[in-house]
C-alpha cells in the first residue's frame, strides 16, 4: 500500500501587513503633523527646507573649475581625444576662448591615463617615438626633419617639467651645413611657454631655460634663444646690449649689499629700541669698473752671475830655418822692435802680440705682477637710521603741578645714542678713511592713520558679492513671498470632522447700536458653542486641548479664577 507524500505547507507573506504597517506610519506621521507646536513651526521648517533644497541645487549646478588636458593638440586628434574621455564616463569640453579640450580638475589625472592606455593622443609623440617611427629608405631631408621634431619634442617636455609651466612648444631653426665660411649661419631658438593660472617666472628660471636650450643643440649661442610666454610678454633678455645686461647684474648686487646691511643694522639695534621702532636705509657707492695692471720692475741692486767665458790670444814669428849658405848665414837688419822676452821652455819663436779676453753673464733680479682690480669695489657706505622718541607734550598742554618739557633737551638720552651708533657702525664695518658715514637721529613718529591715507582700496570683491546677495535675495523672495503665505494659508483653513475654526471664534460682527455688554454676552455665547461642539464623544483630545488654548487666550481672567477655585479646596485640606 504505496502512501502519498504528505503536503507540504507553504507559508507566502500576506500583502495585507505591509500595508497596515504602511498605513500605521502614514497615521503617525499625520498625528505629528497634527500637532500643534509641528503645525506653528512648519512655515519655518518648509522655508529651512526650501532654502537647503535651493543650496543644494547651486552647489551642484556650479560649474567645477577645469584644466586644459593637452594643450596645442592638433584638431585631427580632438575629436577622437573627446569620444574616448565621454566613453570613458569623463566629462570633456572644448573650451569656448582657447579652443582647447578641458576636463574637471578631479578628472585631470584619469583622463591622462585613459589616453595614454588607448595610445592618444598621437599627434603628440615622444622624440624616441618619432626616431622609432622613421620609415626605412627615408631620404635625407625627412631625416633631417625628424630629427629636428624629437629633439625640439625633448626639450619641451624638459621644460614642461619645470614647476609653474604647464605647456612648452620649443622651435628650432637649424641652418644647413656649408662649405663656405661667409655663407655658415648660427642656430635659433624660440620657446613657447603656458603658464599655469596666477604664475609668473623669475629671472633665475628663464636664464636656466635659455641655457637649457642653447646648451643642447651644438653651437648655439644663449642670445639666439628667444622665450615667450602665453600672454605675448618676452621673458629673455638675448636681443638687449650685453652692457644693459652688465648694469642690470651691477643694481642687482648693489642692492643686495645694500639689503646685508641694512639687515645687519636692524639685527643689532631691534632688541634696544624694540619691534617698529626704527627706520634703516643704507646707500652704498660701489665702483664697478674693471681694471688690469701689468707690472715689471728690475732691482739693480739684485744681481748675481749667470754665466762667465774667458778667452786668450797668442801670435809668435817662426824660428830661423832653411838650407846653411852664405845667404843664409847673413844675419838679417835689426828692427825697430824691442827684443821680446824669451819665453819659458826654451821656446825660440818671440811672441808678436797677445790678447786676452773675459765675458761674464749676470742675472738682474725683476717680478712681473699682473693686478686685476676687484669688481663691484665698495668705496663709501652712508647710512641712515631713525628711532621712535616720544612725542614731546606742548607747554599749553601740560598738567596742573607737572613742569612743561624742555624743547631744547634730547628726545633720548645722549649716553643712549652713543651706544646705538657705535653698534651701527660695527655693524656695517665702517671705514672713516674710506669716507663712510652712519647717521642716527631720534624722532616721533607719524600715526599710522596718516601714512595709510593714500592707499588705493581695490574693489574686485564688489560683483562677487552682488551676485551672492542676488541669489540669497532670490531665495528670500520665493521663500517669504510664495512658500509662507501658502503654507499659512494651509494652516489657517479648516480642519476636519466639522470643528470650526479656532481664529473665526474670536471675530463677532459689531451692528449699529449694540453695546458692550451685548457684545459679550455674545462672545460668551460662541464660547460655550464652541465648548458644546468639542465636548462630544467624537472630538479628540487634540481638538479638546486646542479649544482650551483658545478659551486661556480670549479670558485668561476667568480662567485664572478657575484655577483659584479647583486649588481652594487642597489649600483648605493642608
Amino acid at each position: 500500500m504505496a502512501l502519498s507524500p504528505a503536503p507540504r505547507s507553504t507559508t507566502t507573506p500576506a500583502p495585507a501587513s505591509a500595508l497596515g504597517r504602511l498605513r500605521g506610519a502614514s497615521d503617525s506621521l499625520r498625528g505629528l503633523a497634527q500637532q500643534p507646536a509641528v503645525r506653528r513651526a512648519l512655515p519655518s521648517i518648509v522655508l529651512i527646507a526650501v532654502s537647503a533644497m535651493a543650496l543644494l541645487v547651486w552647489l551642484t549646478l556650479r560649474e567645477p573649475p577645469r584644466s586644459t588636458l593637452y594643450p596645442g593638440m592638433a584638431e585631427a586628434e580632438k575629436a577622437r581625444v573627446i569620444e574616448s574621455l565621454t566613453a570613458g564616463g569623463i566629462d570633456a569640453r572644448i573650451d569656448r576662448t582657447t579652443g582647447e579640450i578641458t576636463v574637471t580638475a578631479a578628472d585631470y589625472h584619469r583622463a591622462r591615463l585613459s589616453l595614454a592606455a588607448q595610445g592618444l593622443p598621437q599627434s603628440v609623440p615622444d622624440g624616441d617615438r618619432i626616431l622609432t617611427d622613421l620609415p626605412m629608405g627615408a631620404s635625407r631631408a625627412l631625416e633631417v626633419a625628424r630629427l629636428r621634431q624629437a629633439q625640439e619634442l625633448d626639450l619641451a617636455r624638459s621644460i614642461t617639467e619645470i614647476a609653474s609651466i604647464q605647456g612648452a612648444r620649443v622651435h628650432l631653426a637649424l641652418p644647413e651645413r656649408s662649405a663656405f665660411l661667409r655663407d655658415t649661419h648660427p642656430p635659433r631658438a624660440s620657446v613657447f611657454l603656458t603658464l599655469a593660472a596666477g604664475r609668473v617666472l623669475d629671472a633665475g628660471q628663464v636664464e636656466a631655460i635659455v641655457h637649457l636650450v642653447s646648451s643642447s643643440i651644438p653651437g648655439m649661442a644663449r642670445d639666439e634663444v628667444t622665450v615667450v610666454d602665453q600672454a605675448g610678454r618676452l621673458l629673455s633678455s638675448g636681443d638687449e646690449d650685453a652692457a644693459d645686461r652688465l648694469s642690470d647684474r651691477q643694481l642687482r648686487h648693489r642692492v643686495e649689499v645694500e639689503t646685508l646691511l641694512r639687515r645687519r643694522i636692524e639685527a643689532v639695534l631691534t632688541p634696544i629700541v624694540g619691534v617698529g621702532n626704527l627706520s634703516v636705509e643704507v646707500t652704498a657707492a660701489m665702483d664697478f669698473t674693471q681694471r688690469e695692471i701689468m707690472e715689471e720692475r728690475v732691482d739693480p741692486e739684485g744681481n748675481a752671475l749667470r754665466s762667465e767665458q774667458l778667452s786668450e790670444t797668442e801670435n809668435r814669428d817662426a824660428p830661423a830655418g832653411g838650407i846653411p849658405g852664405a845667404v843664409a848665414n847673413t844675419p838679417p837688419v835689426e828692427a825697430d822692435l824691442a827684443q821680446a822676452p824669451a819665453t819659458e821652455g826654451g821656446d825660440p819663436g818671440a811672441v808678436r802680440s797677445r790678447s786676452t779676453g773675459t765675458t761674464r753673464n749676470f742675472e738682474v733680479s725683476r717680478s712681473v705682477a699682473n693686478t686685476k682690480a676687484e669688481t663691484g669695489q665698495v668705496q663709501r657706505i652712508s647710512a641712515a637710521v631713525v628711532i621712535r622718541a616720544p612725542a614731546q607734550v606742548p607747554a599749553a598742554e601740560t598738567p596742573a603741578g607737572e613742569a612743561p618739557a624742555d624743547p631744547a633737551a634730547p628726545l633720548l638720552p645722549v649716553a643712549l645714542m652713543e651706544d646705538l651708533q657705535r653698534l651701527a657702525e660695527t655693524a656695517i664695518g665702517m671705514d672713516a678713511e674710506r669716507g663712510d658715514r652712519v647717521t642716527i637721529l631720534a624722532q616721533p613718529f607719524a600715526e599710522p592713520a596718516q601714512a595709510m591715507a593714500g592707499e588705493v582700496v581695490s574693489y574686485d570683491w564688489v560683483p562677487d558679492a552682488m551676485r551672492q546677495l542676488g541669489l540669497i535675495a532670490l531665495l528670500a523672495i520665493v521663500g517669504l513671498g510664495v512658500v509662507r503665505p501658502l503654507l499659512m494659508r494651509q494652516t489657517q483653513a479648516a480642519p476636519a470632522d466639522g470643528v470650526p475654526v479656532l481664529a473665526a471664534t474670536t471675530k463677532v460682527e459689531v451692528a449699529e447700536g449694540e453695546t458692550l455688554d451685548t457684545i459679550e454676552e455674545r462672545l460668551d455665547r460662541n464660547q460655550r458653542d464652541l465648548l458644546a461642539s468639542v465636548m462630544g464623544s467624537n472630538a479628540s483630545r487634540t481638538q479638546k486641548q486646542m479649544v482650551l488654548r483658545q478659551l486661556g487666550a480670549d479670558d485668561p481672567v476667568r480662567i485664572a479664577l478657575v484655577m483659584h477655585r479647583m486649588m481652594l479646596p487642597e489649600r483648605d485640606i493642608t
